[in-house]
């Protein structure tokens, strides 16, 4: 019944997002993590080496390098997403639950643009996190059912996981809810040797991770757990607030009220199996609170849960299907969903016009220096025609003898030097070198290793945005015998000034050769 309104659905959500994904630039993520597949490795500074593979792939291997063919492998995550939630409804409930938990999932904001149209780790895992979580489902209705999980079920669910992870490390929680179901109910399955061989299974297949961090002394480690760890217990009440204003924003504010009423409804009136229940629960809710706590004390991405989230949903599913069920509504589209779609569809359109005909900045004002700094719209905005003006000025400037041909470019930070390394070294024939410490380089420190850094007496370019300043003299004084500033470009955007870009030249470099200080 429900197999061609899921086709249309497929079709679409992934129409709306191509169309999203042809209109906004990359943004300061995106073109980062598009860095990571120009050499691709076992893992990264940041996150497993999933994303670099999945851009690799649907690029053409750096074949087609515009902004749709980077998110391409978002979009098409997201279309197998949407078939997976379907797949998990329909097993758990029903298939009316399976279309209404697809539905929920192309009306999530982080599962439909997030993770489905922008090109992130998150668009990957989700793919796997759903394949994980729905055999994970189909091994705990065999164990509650007294049957046997055979071996082949048993090796998926370890590879699968396994290239979760290999996506981004909170695929643990998969393994974790596993975990918990059988501590809490039903610790038989200690003695089935299809557990250990499935958790061989994914340890073989992150070791990877292991390894790579082992050769580069735990940078990605030592980097996290500075970042989300906590030396301190003085209480961030702002950071607590954004995360869960932030993380109810992004998976839908309709979404998340019903997801939780869904959990409530479900548990009280024993709409689905206790074991269906109780496993969502265990690999949807752990990723919340963890990151909910941690947001108590330091600063968090609210997305970093949208797996969670995106687990809890099925149990809104199942209770949407029992309002329909209980004829409040008999349409296909239940009126609630209506409204979410509309929100969505709106959001999006929102965004597009926001993005690119808001006058002006909606960051600070004040000053050539600073202008459009904390504006987040600008990072996915007018880099594109930057390129072109930059490589003109640069090519008319080479030509009439005033600047060197084949300069390198700078960046102390890896934003903004992915954007610059993304849209305009390769208009001069260029690429950027990162000049500082690897905390603020990131992929940047390997990148040096790979492409070649600035070497003794070199001159350089370096571009500055005004949305992100920076003092170039402070930054760049000690390593450069002299910095000159060139020229400034002014952008508009709506026909007023939104941000400038000041252009340096760093004059004989007399740094360290690997780039770092």
């Amino acid at each position: 019944m429900y197999r061609r309104p899921l086709f249309y659905l497929v079709l679409f959500s992934s129409f709306i997002r191509l169309i999203l994904a042809y209109t906004l630039e990359l943004g300061n993520d995106e073109v980062y993590y598009y860095t990571y597949a120009l050499h691709l490795q076992s893992n990264y500074f940041d996150h497993p080496p999933g994303i670099a593979y999945l851009i690799k792939l649907f690029t053409a291997n750096l074949y087609f390098t515009s902004e749709i063919f980077v998110r391409l492998g978002a979009v098409f995550c997201a279309a197998i997403g949407t078939l997976l939630s379907y797949k998990i409804g329909s097993f758990i409930n029903g298939s009316r639950t399976g279309w209404i938990a697809a539905v929920l999932y192309n009306t999530s904001i982080y599962c439909s643009i997030i993770a489905g149209t922008f090109i992130l780790p998150d668009s990957p895992q989700i793919i796997f996190w759903l394949g994980s979580l729905l055999l994970l489902l189909v091994i705990i209705n065999k164990i509650e059912s007294q049957r046997s999980v055979s071996t082949k079920i048993w090796i998926l669910f370890g590879l699968i996981n396994g290239l979760c992870i290999m996506c981004k490390v909170h695929g643990i929680f998969i393994w974790g809810g596993l975990g918990l179901y059988i501590l809490f109910y039903k610790r038989r399955m200690l003695s089935l040797p299809g557990l250990y061989f499935s958790f061989l299974i994914t340890l073989g297949i992150i070791s990877p991770i292991f390894f790579w961090n082992y050769s580069n002394h735990f940078v990605t480690y030592n980097y996290h757990s500075a970042r989300v760890g906590t030396n301190h217990f003085t209480f961030d009440i702002d950071s607590l607030i954004q995360t869960i204003f932030g993380q109810w924003f992004y998976n839908g504010p309709i979404n998340t009220v019903i997801t939780f009423m869904g959990l409530w409804v479900c548990y009280k009136k024993k709409l689905l199996d206790n074991y269906y229940i109780r496993i969502l629960v265990l690999c949807g809710l752990p990723m919340i609170i963890v990151v909910t706590l941690m947001s108590m004390f330091n600063s968090v991405l609210p997305h970093w849960s949208g797996p969670g989230f995106l687990t809890l949903s099925f149990a809104g599913a199942v209770f949407i299907d029992n309002l329909k069920s209980r004829k409040v509504v008999k349409s296909l589209f239940p009126a609630i969903l209506k409204c979410m779609i509309g929100f969505m569809l709106m959001l999006i359109l929102i965004a597009i016009i926001f993005v690119n005909r808001f006058p002006g900045t909606i960051g600070n004002k004040k000053g050539e220096e600073t202008l459009g700094e904390t504006d987040f719209t600008l990072d996915l905005y007018g880099w594109r025609d930057f390129g072109k003006q930059f490589s003109e000025y640069y090519k008319r400037e080479v030509g009439a003898g005033h600047l060197q041909k084949d300069l390198k470019i700078v960046s102390n930070k890896w934003f903004p030097a992915a954007h610059i390394d993304y849209y305009v070294a390769p208009l001069i024939r260029s690429y950027v070198v990162g000049i500082g410490d690897i905390n603020d380089l990131h992929h940047y420190d390997w990148l040096n290793k790979y492409r070649g850094a600035v070497m003794s007496g070199e001159d350089a370019l370096c571009i500055i945005p005004s949305n992100y300043p920076d003092d170039a003299l402070k930054i760049y004084g000690r390593d450069f015998t002299s910095v000159l500033p060139l020229t400034k470009f002014v952008q508009y955007r709506g026909g007023v000034i939104c941000r400038y870009f000041f252009i340096y030249l760093l004059k004989n470099y007399i740094g360290h050769p690997d780039g770092l200080k």
